[in-house]
């Protein structure tokens, strides 16, 4: 817990607490933290690694809600924990994971008792609803290959491993729809196709 930025400006006792109560703990790429519809019993904060967060439809398709990473902590967990309240998104490893887990129970005493813990609290869904925002706005106003090229070039990798059925999952299309864009991208010489990996030229 000591890695948190908040974690110094913390009570004395808040500290002490958390540090009693939380749980180490490791989780391979591609497990499921939580699925839409759960009742998240304990909160995860991250020190390792990434998670993506989506919002699963009727018929079946997904959509990116947000990813989180070191340091962060996940909206939908917590609202789920603090208020013992169905899931309203599914949270699934992107890569390895490492973190601790804390109960509920203390995060909700924490939360009351511990102005500055409210206030990391706060912060992050503030910035959560700013990127909630910006997704809003690009789907909204920018065309579905635009979309897709950002995120491409937001992974800031020239070799990208993903299957053409997550990206859809993750930009709330279709896995046929994403492959025809990406079919045009590399006839345009934008990337190069493979198995379950996409490299930009």
């Amino acid at each position: 817990m000591n890695s948190f930025n908040f974690f110094d400006t913390l009570l004395p006792s808040s500290k002490q607490q958390l540090l009693d109560s939380s749980t180490f703990q490791k989780i391979p790429q591609g497990a499921q933290l939580y699925a839409q519809g759960d009742i998240c019993a304990g909160i995860l904060f991250l020190t390792k690694g990434r998670v993506r967060v989506v919002r699963q439809n009727e018929n079946g398709q997904s959509v990116l809600l947000y990813y989180f990473s070191q340091g962060e902590q996940c909206n939908v967990n917590f609202t789920s924990s603090y208020n013992s309240a169905p899931a309203v998104g599914t949270a699934i490893a992107e890569t390895p994971l490492e973190g601790f887990g804390v109960p509920v129970e203390l995060i909700s005493k924490l939360f009351v008792e511990d102005k500055e813990f409210q206030r990391y609290v706060f912060d992050q869904y503030a910035n959560r609803l700013e990127s909630m925002a910006s997704l809003v706005e690009e789907i909204r106003f920018l065309s579905l290959d635009t979309r897709l090229l950002h995120w491409l070039q937001s992974q800031n990798t020239k070799e990208i491993h993903i299957s053409h059925e997550e990206i859809g999952e993750i930009i709330g299309s279709s896995r046929e729809v994403v492959s025809r864009i990406l079919k045009s991208f590399e006839k345009n010489n934008i990337v190069k196709l493979f198995r379950k990996k996409i490299e930009l030229l």
